[in-house]
């Protein structure tokens, strides 16, 4: 049974049957925060589940971040090979959709709906969107075929390193011809 008290807490009174606080003295009475209720919440009829319990509340969950493909919100369509157009609707985004290729919002990727590369049809099981992906975030150390659970801060350094000694060999390279 649940009580509002005075000050905006609510009280849980608990049977002495209960077996979740066996080690604790005198938890027949526990203070909870209130919690704000958002806009999307509701608070639905009650409606008996089991003969034990009764849903009175409930509330939408928050969408956490993901990757396009993965949207609660919007369909995806997977293809193989892709790149011309978007398929369907893949070019939709909530606010927490990722782009696969670049590992960034997608509000953010600069080639979402470009035609020839339209990361918005990317996803995990085709081949080609992967092989794209980790050669974007490995960059120059696919050559030491590096899988990107191996990536660390310093390997993301050296790649960045590796990726600075080219450039400046290649313009010595150019000013000597």
């Amino acid at each position: 049974m649940c009580t509002p008290a005075d000050s905006g807490d609510i009280i849980i009174l608990s049977s002495d049957d209960d077996d979740d606080h066996k080690d604790d003295r005198d938890m027949s009475c526990l203070i909870v925060e209130v919690v704000d209720v958002k806009e999307k919440d509701c608070v639905s009829s009650p409606s008996t589940l089991e003969e034990d319990l009764v849903v009175t509340f409930s509330r939408h969950a928050d969408v956490l971040p993901h990757a396009r493909y993965d949207c609660p919100i919007h369909p995806f369509t997977p293809t193989e090979l892709e790149t011309n157009m978007p398929v369907d609707s893949n070019q939709l985004i909530c606010d927490q959709c990722f782009c696969y290729i670049c590992d960034k919002l997608a509000s953010l990727c600069e080639m979402w709906c470009v035609s020839g590369i339209c990361h918005c049809n990317s996803h995990k099981r085709s081949a080609f969107w992967s092989n794209l992906r980790n050669h974007k975030l490995l960059g120059g150390l696919t050559a030491f075929n590096l899988t990107l659970s191996e990536m660390d801060s310093h390997l993301r350094q050296a790649g960045h390193f590796l990726l600075v000694i080219g450039q400046s060999i290649t313009c010595h390279e150019l000013h000597q011809v």
